[in-house]
């Protein structure tokens, strides 16, 4: 309870120059609120009449609903009548015996009056009789073809669409029923219905007058309209009842009618022939039948109109002191004087504005002082700042005791971490590559521990999986209260260390490369001079030409960076030099495949020797010569290997030769030697063919290819 300021009180407000006594309380403000406060519980009986309305509303619909369900299942009945008085008229005696001039007769008085008359027909489309006129006249065949072929198939009643009849003009039903005898369709009798029928349907339910209801067939085609059926039926059902027919066999939309009146529409299809029944009522006379609860909804609007002026008028005089109180703040805020009317009319708002003036007083005294440190700190920072963005490091600091982690936006960087990402030395640990975080861990246990300085690189996995590389330094210090931590900065590396790693490979790869390339020289050196002692004069040319295939097969591997070579392109590089204009004298034909470096040079001289040997002796050595290059990978052998054929023809007869050449000699040791490969020589007549196969992992460079390409060519 808050307790009325007494005389003695307002004598000391004087003296000590407080502002006078307020003129109203908190209090009687808040009771003025509570007055407010009631306006919602007129607002919820807002609610419950609008609940009213909407389960009027549902009411109605519901009971609609189930009326368009039940007409639409008496349309089924009404059909299923005349198919089963149908089936009747198909088991007659008379039609099993063929004396249709009978059978016309019992037609006749069975009852079928207009709008219904009653066709056989035999299923060939001859029409034998229609009762819609004399038995004897001559009729034309049927060019409903289809429905009676349709009955004549399924031996099951046909329910057609409406549709107009070719020789009477009339929009017309028919329901045709198979007529069978001794196991086969004999005839096909077919009943004939009128819209009218169905008009007689509507008009026993007696609808209301302004309301619409109608029977659509299969084809969502009105059959039959209470309102204007002369203008509308035969005509599709508007394109929004279609659309909710083809979505769901009943329910319930807002649509217009054909003759442009708003309306609600509650729609079910039959389930046994699929025809729909459709009753509409105009929204106009929907909202009359609301109109009572609009009239009391008008009521509370107006009454809770009166209690929001009320609520205005109890904010104003709430507002008008905290708005004083706001700008008071507001002035604390930006280091200034609090200024404004001696009392906001409410007694603890006038204690509030009181404690802010005396507030602003003592912080005006400390202004100068704060802004004169925040000033040197400023200077500071932005010089460590400058420094660290120069070399770009990140800077960090670690509190073994507390385990607190605070580190820079750079710092979070090199670990792959945004600007704004909480970063901990959990994290950190968790991010370092795991073959280094005992290293790590280590180097900091023994900095702590010897306080010395932090010198670590390790590998840091970022979020994105990538590796980059990471230098540490740090230092121990003892803060004032004592506790000791550990500051220092990081630096990413990642470019430094790829870079001496790629300097170190090139070496080796190059020292490699050359040991590889000296030996195949040495190979084919020995040879040549084991030829050269057989008095062979053509051995020094032979031997250039090695060479100089070789340096070929280096250019090739030297545009790749020694990554390897297409065998395509291996065999391009030394058969191009004989290709003719219209490139059909040498044909290769193959899969991609990359092979090794060994693999090219080993390739490469084989396939020179074949060449050479082609253009002295072979087909090559002939205007009208070929040769064909084929290969693919193979699985039917463990390893899988590739093969190469190599097939000459339209050259010379070819003769077995009764020593080994050179050339095979060469072939045969760069690639059993080098490669584990096979070679088979075949010297028919029509030309040499030779069959190459090498293990596939001393060929191929990439497994993935290999294995894609040896499931799309392999045999």
């Amino acid at each position: 309870m808050v307790q009325e300021p007494t005389a003695g009180t307002n004598t000391a407000q004087a003296a000590t120059g407080l502002p006078r006594k307020a003129g109203i309380s908190l209090r009687q403000v808040l009771w003025g609120l509570v007055l407010a406060i009631s306006l919602p519980i007129i607002l919820v009986a807002a609610g419950g009449f609008y609940s009213g309305y909407r389960a009027e509303q549902q009411a109605v619909d519901q009971r609609m609903q189930e009326t368009a369900r039940a007409l639409s299942l008496l349309l089924d009945r009404e059909i299923d009548k005349s198919v089963l008085a149908m089936r009747v008229l198909s088991r007659s005696p008379t039609l099993a015996g063929g004396d249709y001039e009978s059978f016309y007769k019992g037609v006749k008085d069975a009852g079928f009056t207009a709008p219904f008359w009653i066709a056989l027909f035999e299923p060939n489309g001859r029409t034998i009789f229609n009762t819609r006129v004399p038995y004897g006249v001559r009729l034309p065949d049927s060019n409903r073809m289809d429905a009676l072929r349709q009955v004549q198939e399924t031996r099951e009643p046909h329910i057609s669409n409406l549709y107009t009849g070719s020789l009477t003009g009339q929009r017309l039903i028919t329901i045709d029923v198979p007529v069978v005898i001794n196991e086969t369709v004999a005839y096909i009798l077919t009943l004939a219905i009128t819209p009218e029928a169905f008009q007689n349907i509507i008009r026993d339910q007696r609808i209301v007058d302004g309301w619409n209801a109608a029977v659509l067939d299969r084809g969502k085609r009105i059959v039959a309209r209470s309102r204007a059926p002369e203008r509308f039926v035969g005509q599709p059902a508007s394109a929004n009842v279609q659309e909710a027919l083809a979505a769901s066999s009943e329910g319930i939309l807002q649509s217009v009618t054909l003759d442009g009146i708003a309306v609600r529409t509650y729609f079910s299809q039959s389930p046994a022939y699929g025809w729909s029944f459709v009753i509409s009522i105009p929204t106009s006379e929907l909202a009359q039948s609301i109109q009572r609860s609009l009239f009391w909804l008008m009521i509370l609007a107006a009454v809770v109109l009166g209690g929001l002026i009320l609520a205005a008028l109890l904010a104003r005089a709430i507002a008008r002191p905290v708005d004083q109180l706001v700008a008071a703040a507001q002035a604390l805020g930006r280091r200034e004087e609090v200024s404004g009317p001696d009392t906001t009319q409410v007694l603890e708002f006038d204690t509030i504005r009181t404690a802010l003036a005396e507030a602003s007083a003592d912080i005006r005294t400390h202004e100068q002082d704060r802004e004169d440190v925040l000033a040197q700190m400023a200077e500071s920072e932005a010089r460590l700042r400058l420094a660290l963005n120069a070399g770009h490091f990140g800077s960090w600091e670690f509190t073994p005791e507390t385990g607190t982690f605070i580190t820079s936006a750079t710092c979070r960087a090199n670990f792959g971490r945004s600007r704004d990402e909480p970063f901990t030395y959990a994290d950190l640990v968790l991010s370092i590559h795991p073959d280094d975080r005992a290293m790590q861990a280590e180097a900091v246990a023994q900095a702590i521990a010897a306080n010395t300085d932090l010198h670590v690189e390790y590998r840091a996995i970022w979020p994105d999986e990538s590796e980059h590389w990471i230098r540490v330094s740090g230092r121990t210090r003892i803060g004032a209260n004592g506790q000791m931590s550990m500051v220092g900065v990081s630096q990413e590396i990642t470019e430094r260390k790829l870079a001496d790693e790629r300097q170190a490979l090139l070496l080796r790869e190059l020292n490699h490369r050359v040991k590889n390339t000296l030996a195949t020289v040495q190979s084919v050196a020995s040879l040549t001079r084991r030829s050269t002692q057989n008095t062979d004069p053509e051995a020094w040319n032979a031997f250039m030409d090695r060479l100089h295939g070789l340096a070929k097969t280096h250019d090739l591997l030297t545009t790749t960076h020694w990554q390897g070579a297409l065998l395509e392109d291996v065999l391009k590089n030394e058969l191009d030099p004989y290709q003719d204009v219209m490139r059909q004298r040498i044909r290769l034909k193959g899969p991609r495949i990359n092979l090794q470096p060994s693999a090219v040079l080993a390739l490469g001289l084989a396939i020179h020797e074949m060449a050479t040997n082609a253009v002295k002796y072979g087909s090559l050595s002939v205007p009208d010569g070929r040769v064909h290059v084929m290969w693919a990978l193979t699985t039917g052998s463990a390893p899988p290997s590739l093969l190469v054929e190599w097939v000459e023809s339209g050259g010379p007869p070819v003769k077995k030769p009764e020593r080994q050449g050179f050339g095979m000699k060469l072939i045969q040791r760069g690639l059993a030697q080098q490669l584990g490969g096979e070679i088979k020589l075949d010297f028919a007549p029509a030309g040499i063919r030779c069959v190459i196969t090498f293990p596939i992992e001393t060929m191929v460079t990439d497994s993935d290819e290999a294995d894609e390409t040896r499931q799309r060519y392999a045999s």
